[in-house]
């Protein structure tokens, strides 16, 4: 019998989406390139990622021609540069502009309308 109290700490990312009405989750979720991302480190429920020629995502810059997408739930990176994390990600969805991170005029230009922002 073990009588040494265990704790158990519980994440809670942000909610980022202002209904669930209308939102389209890309299946199979983005896969985040290793080498564009810190070691170990949060990215939160919606980052804005694009997708590259090679088909990984990297945060979205201003100049990025690739399809965007903003995460639907948080990831943390992997230990080596040379591992790449699969996310969930919104192809579609109402969100929560001040909930989320990186959104600029370029990236709601590059989204074409498929995010609506409350």
């Amino acid at each position: 019998m073990n009588l040494n109290p265990r704790v158990k700490e519980y994440g809670s990312q942000k909610e980022i989406l202002y209904t669930v009405k209308g939102s389209i989750e890309k299946i199979g979720g983005v896969t985040l390139d290793g080498t564009k991302f810190a070691v170990n480190t949060l990215v939160p429920a919606g980052t804005t990622v694009s997708i590259q020629a090679n088909g990984l995502a990297k945060p979205f810059a201003d100049a990025d021609t690739g399809k965007v997408y903003l995460t639907s739930h948080d990831v943390f990176t992997g230990d080596a540069t040379t591992q790449n994390v699969i996310v969930g990600a919104w192809a579609e969805a109402l969100v929560v502009e001040s909930k989320l991170t990186g959104v600029t005029a370029a990236f709601k230009t590059a989204a074409a309308g498929r995010y609506r922002y409350y």
